[in-house]
């Protein structure tokens, strides 16, 4: 039998150790990153990723390579992967680009490439919160209009003193939040008289201040609301100068309450209905000799006490 080579096995056994020592090395290598590019910023990003326990590029071990380019205000971090011998690519491709915003940023761009738990982590699903639900609109909020709505109608009304009047009305509101500060001036004469003045005429003017209340009800305004101010009536007898006669003036308080029905954005159809009471705090005659304001025979008519108004016009502006 012929002798063997001694040194055979001594180098087979040097080899299965260098094989063992090159798989453990493998093994054990920390995860690295290769970083170019401009100096201070390569070397805050390398604060940070030694900081997560990233090393630099080592002989022994594969390393991923980056490259850090500012633009502006900005950074760019661009990845290659290393050449790894019968180690895939990690998905990695060439000339993959970030546009990030500082050191930290790029820090953890180049970490996720690095460590497949982290990349995992970042793209892994997450659970959307579902939002509350809104609450359902209320039949009854308060309407959102904002600025000055102007308004006129056409007016009837009756008298405690049993006439019937028919005038006109214009007005301005301006809202202020949930109120509308309005302002109207109303102008009116008797229609139809009791027999007992037949001999009479009887006109009024007024001048009213108040507040509003917008309801909106299914896709209308309800308007309940308060004015006040101060009005005159004048009456004369029929023939003579209609600024002649006998003046009663005083205070004027109106509670009301009207329905806006909407034709467009910024027009609508008003109804009203108010009921107003009157006050005499002057008596004046106006162009009228004595003896015919003191004639015992042909006594002037008193101011009525109470007026019940119905209303139909228009309102434009913001509803």
């Amino acid at each position: 039998m012929a002798a063997g080579n001694p040194h055979v096995p001594v180098i087979r056994v040097l080899a299965i150790l260098l094989i063992t020592a090159r798989v453990a090395r493998a093994g054990t290598c920390p995860p690295a990153v290769a970083l170019t590019g401009d100096d201070d910023t390569v070397r805050a990003v390398r604060e940070q990723l030694a900081a997560r326990g990233i090393t630099g590029e080592t002989p022994s071990c594969p390393a991923l390579r980056a490259q850090i380019e500012r633009r502006g205000a900005q950074l760019v971090v661009r990845m290659v992967p290393a050449a790894q011998p019968g180690v895939p690519g990690r998905g990695i491709g060439p000339g993959i680009e970030r546009v990030i915003g500082g050191p930290q940023t790029a820090a953890t761009v180049i970490e996720s490439w690095v460590r497949g738990d982290v990349a995992s982590s970042l793209l892994g699903p997450r659970d959307v919160p579902t939002p509350d639900a809104a609450p359902p609109p209320s039949a009854s909020s308060e309407p959102s209009a904002t600025g000055i709505q102007l308004f006129a109608a056409a007016e009837t009304s009756v008298a405690s003193d049993r006439t019937l009047w028919q005038g006109l009305q214009l007005g301005a509101c301006i809202m202020l939040g949930p109120v509308c500060a309005t302002a109207r001036v109303r102008a009116g004469k008797v229609v139809a008289r009791p027999d007992a003045w037949r001999r009479f005429k009887r006109k009024s003017g007024e001048l009213l201040g108040g507040i509003d209340i917008p309801i909106a009800v299914a896709g209308l305004r309800l308007r309940p609301g308060f004015s006040a101010g101060y009005g005159s009536m004048l009456t004369h007898h029929i023939g003579d100068d209609g600024e002649a006669g006998v003046e009663m003036s005083g205070l004027r308080a109106e509670a009301h309450i009207g329905l806006s029905i909407p034709l467009s954005a910024h027009l609508a159809i008003d109804l009203v209905t108010a009921a107003e009471l009157t006050q005499a705090t002057a008596i004046a005659t106006r162009g009228m000799p004595v003896a015919a304001s003191t004639d015992s025979t042909v006594a002037c008519p008193d101011e009525p006490r109470a007026l019940f108004r119905f209303a139909v016009g228009v309102r434009y502006g913001a509803l």
